[in-house]
């Protein structure tokens, strides 16, 4: 078995330093190279690596670590960190009545992946990860993925298995519901809240990490030959939720028309206060006829990576019978994965997608064929961080 030279890892750290020594600004604001190195540093970390301590480490203890998290967060030992001063596992067993060996023996999991750092024996201080993880929207997100998605991904080997190696495609009958005694993800939400609540808080907070679509599309594209009628609509937001992407669209706002945001009744939130912002709330359901007819803009964020191809169609054909040709714009505000090199993250998001929603990132050809298929037209994609942010513009074709 050969193992990357001694001249080749020379080349390889050489050209990580080179990356930032020629950025001209500090790495953490120049994101195109930090995402370069990124990725330089894991392809060395393979390089190194033993194809055995991979597979164990990498592969085989991977739910190790998370589980590892949860205990230390779940437990509030994390909380004892907070403050920054080094704390030994008796000092973190005392302020929360675990037991100092369990403490030790977990942090061993916790320091050996950087989530902790090591003071000395059994003393433990935090980390930024640490902190992060202090954030209640952001711990969330670990026991969504957790608590949520785990049963349906580790389910998911076998689920595809019985189905005779077939992409899922009905939410109904896929991973998630076999593991989940036949419920779906929206199903589960209803007859346990706390996990859609746990869910809500983690992408309410994780939104505010992300960009607005007007920091990617030119919001004045939205103006053009707009009805001057006092009742035109500017732009539907579909499927969104409380209202994070109106409420900073209504403030940015340089001209008139409508906004109204549309979800299920319980995702609305405050109906008045979304009122006081000029913001129209409606209750709608995505495979129903969209009443609103002739806007200048539909728009949805990552709605239709939630679901297959053919529930998407439905949902674009509801959309398109409400669009007028030559004036109406289909705005999707959604990852657009390379064909090739895809980052960690897109590619973890879309076997996510397929074990919890049935859903799926998709390439710039996938996008072009599921547009195709129901009669729109791809005019142009805005991109940012290597596609995983785009805003595609369609138009009726034809």
């Amino acid at each position: 078995m050969s193992y990357t030279s001694r001249d080749a890892l020379l080349q390889d750290l050489r050209a990580m330093v080179s990356v930032v020594e020629d950025s001209p600004i500090d790495i953490f604001n120049d994101e195109p190279r930090r995402q370069k190195l990124r990725s330089q540093i894991n392809s060395l970390k393979a390089a190194v690596a033993r194809p055995l301590e991979t597979i164990f480490e990498d592969l085989c203890c991977q739910p190790h670590q998370s589980a590892a998290v949860k205990i230390a967060l779940e437990g509030k030992w994390l909380e004892v960190l907070g403050d920054e001063k080094p704390k030994t596992a008796q000092e973190i067993a005392a302020a929360t009545g675990a037991e100092p060996e369990l403490v030790a023996r977990i942090m061993m999991v916790l320091t050996a992946t950087g989530i902790v750092k090591e003071h000395g024996v059994q003393t433990y201080g935090a980390t930024a990860i640490t902190q992060t993880l202090l954030d209640q929207g952001l711990a969330d997100g670990l026991r969504h993925f957790f608590d949520h998605c785990g049963p349906s991904m580790i389910n998911l080997p076998n689920y595809l298995a019985r189905n005779n190696y077939k992409v899922p495609q009905d939410v109904k009958t896929g991973p998630f519901a076999d593991a989940w005694g036949g419920k779906n993800t929206w199903e589960l939400y209803k007859a346990e809240p706390w996990r859609g609540d746990i869910f809500n808080s983690f992408m309410t907070r994780w939104r505010e990490y992300t960009r607005m679509f007007t920091d990617i599309y030119p919001a004045a594209n939205l103006y053009e030959q707009i009805d001057q009628t006092q009742d035109a609509v500017l732009l539907v937001d579909i499927g969104g939720g409380s209202g994070h992407v109106l409420k900073d669209f209504a403030q940015k706002r340089t001209g008139k028309g409508r906004l109204i945001l549309q979800d299920q009744q319980a995702a609305l939130g405050d109906i008045e206060s979304l009122k006081d912002q000029g913001i129209e709330a409606m209750p709608y359901d995505l495979f129903t006829t969209q009443p609103v007819q002739g806007a200048k803009c539909y728009y949805l964020r990552a709605v239709l990576h939630d679901w297959p191809d053919r529930a998407c169609r439905e949902i674009l054909t509801n959309t398109i019978s409400a669009m007028r040709k030559g004036y109406s714009k289909l705005l999707l505000h959604e990852a657009v994965l390379p064909d090739i090199n895809v980052p960690a993250y897109g590619a973890f998001l879309d076997i996510s997608m397929m074990a919890v929603e049935t859903g799926a990132e998709r390439t710039l050809k996938q996008w072009h064929d599921l547009l195709g298929s129901v009669g729109l037209r791809i005019e142009k994609i805005w991109s940012a961080d290597g596609g995983l942010e785009s805003v595609i513009e369609a138009v009726l074709d034809g």
